[in-house]
């Protein structure tokens, strides 16, 4: 007797024969980036596909797997990041297209949102929220030897590793990004008797000599456990003019640097390098800060600076729309008239081709404020050290809804204020046209489940959208904050926090622009 014919599948349904992979992470036979094929369809309401994989089958709804093209026969893995590799990886695991980024000129494809490794902690809770990230389609780490004092880098060396043993993802998908500059904890048994060495305070040292980055460099490798880092990034070289470096001596510093890292990218060990560092002054109190007209002058004639590191929230988004100049600590131009026609830093980076990462989009810096300010509902320990209260986050994140439309189709993030603001912050602010990826702390599940899903099954936000709600979020903070900061105690201050007598002052007329 003949058998019956399969049931006709429904527009969007996956049939039989259809290539199919998961639509998020679930237990069963088929993992993350997995390709499966159906191989009957019962119909009916109880698990009616049947999929095979590796001469294996398992049962799935309808809605756990999506189509996609059949598998193919891969190149050998590679020791870096490729352009095949992190588009293959994103297009097969991130639920919406749109939200592939490029990387600048590197050809590299990126997730707009990347995992930031500042907490990072060998705790298997930490751990599994790596590799929770990684399932969702996060291809981008971002690390440095001081962060938790070298344990971020071993940690996220220990993941990688396993990930890619697994099958879970492989190398040439996953763009890892480092530091050197910053000298603390046990890089300090290393410091002694190294050019350039400078201390900043008890705590911290500093330095970006050829003969400190090399040896640096041989560290985090082992620590990550790779033979190449696809971008070694100058950690805060405006840092050193703290320790009474000139500025002029800063940047030279920086030319020996960078003359060094080629010699890096030919010897294999890192792809491409950068900075990382403040581009305006952060507040009066700390305006070190560099000019990226002044830093490129400092590169070789062909060279592989390719990436720009910089903080960027709904405190300190000036760096978005104001003339890219030196500028005094109050942040007024320094050049007065070249404000009107200086380039913007993101004119400036496109012009070169320089792909664009935001750090710290969550804690904000707001001028003398006597704290940080924490756009997180998330009522925890982390709260205590923010200006915000809760009642504050909820008014900035309904105007983020309603400006953006985050209730509606297609991002259905909840209307008002639903406890979202960390994630309706980052979704804003990797929507803007020139930022290529927000790197975002996420050392929990919780933190990565109550994020990503947002950020990448739903497509960008508009960006001119964006562009207004963060000069919108922006006035809301100044006004809550313009007579605020100028108090001793406005009700929030904590002991840690800035000592009014180390505020900082408004100069006498006669010395600006001296």
């Amino acid at each position: 007797r003949a058998a019956a014919p399969a049931p006709a599948a429904a527009p969007g349904r996956p049939a039989v024969g259809d290539s199919v992979r998961l639509r998020q992470p679930k237990s069963g036979l088929l993992g993350v980036g997995d390709v499966g094929v159906v191989v009957e369809d019962a119909g009916g309401d109880c698990v009616p596909l049947k999929v095979g994989f590796n001469d294996a089958y398992d049962y799935y709804n309808y809605d756990d797997v999506v189509v996609c093209d059949p598998p193919v026969e891969l190149p050998p893995d590679s020791d870096r990041a490729t352009a095949d590799g992190t588009a293959r990886f994103l297009k097969t695991n991130l639920g919406h297209l749109d939200n592939i980024n490029k990387l600048g000129s590197t050809g590299l494809s990126v997730a707009p949102v990347g995992f930031g490794c500042h907490r990072l902690e060998n705790v298997q809770d930490q751990r599994t929220a790596m590799e929770l990230a990684v399932a969702v389609g996060c291809n981008f780490l971002d690390l440095a030897p001081n962060y938790t004092d070298g344990v971020a880098e071993t940690v996220a060396g220990e993941v990688l590793q396993s990930l890619i043993s697994h099958k879970k993802a492989r190398r040439d998908e996953m763009v890892i990004a480092t530091k050197v500059g910053n000298v603390l904890g046990h890089q300090m048994a290393h410091a002694k008797g190294v050019r350039n060495m400078v201390k900043i305070n008890d705590n911290l040292s500093h330095c970006i000599s050829p003969e400190w980055i090399e040896q640096e460099l041989t560290r985090s490798l082992e620590r990550l456990k790779l033979t190449c880092i696809d971008c070694l990034l100058l950690h805060c070289p405006e840092y050193e003019s703290k320790a009474g470096v000139e500025m002029e001596e800063v940047y030279s510093r920086m030319g020996e640097a960078f003359k060094h890292l080629e010699k890096e990218v030919a010897k294999g060990r890192i792809a491409m390098y950068g900075v990382s560092a403040a581009f305006m002054p952060l507040r009066p109190t700390d305006p070190q800060h560099l000019e990226l007209s002044k830093v490129l002058e400092q590169l070789p004639e062909s060279h592989n600076f390719r990436v720009l590191q910089f903080p960027l929230n709904f405190a300190e988004p000036d760096i978005l729309w104001v003339a890219h100049l030196r500028r005094h600590p109050d942040g007024t131009a320094v050049d007065k008239d070249a404000v009107l026609t200086a380039p913007t830093f993101f004119e400036l980076a496109r012009k070169h081709g320089l792909a664009t990462l935001a750090n710290r989009p969550l804690d904000g810096i707001y001028k003398e404020s006597h704290g940080v300010l924490r756009f997180s509902s998330l009522d925890c320990d982390v709260r205590s050290f923010s200006e915000l209260q809760l009642d504050n986050c909820d008014v900035l994140e309904e105007k983020i809804t309603t400006m953006c439309r985050l209730s509606e189709e297609p991002h259905n993030a909840g209307a008002g204020a639903s406890g979202q603001l960390a994630a309706k912050t980052v979704k804003v602010l990797s929507s803007l046209q020139d930022i290529d990826c927000v790197l975002l702390g996420m050392r929990r599940p919780e933190y990565v489940l109550g994020t990503l899903p947002l950020l990448y099954r739903s497509p960008p936000v508009d960006a001119a959208a964006s562009l207004t709600t963060v000069r919108a979020i922006h006035n809301t903070i100044a006004m809550w904050f313009a007579t605020a900061i100028h108090e001793a105690d406005h009700g929030t201050s904590k002991a840690w926090r800035l000592p009014i007598e180390q505020k900082y002052q408004e100069p006498p007329a006669e010395a600006i622009g001296a």
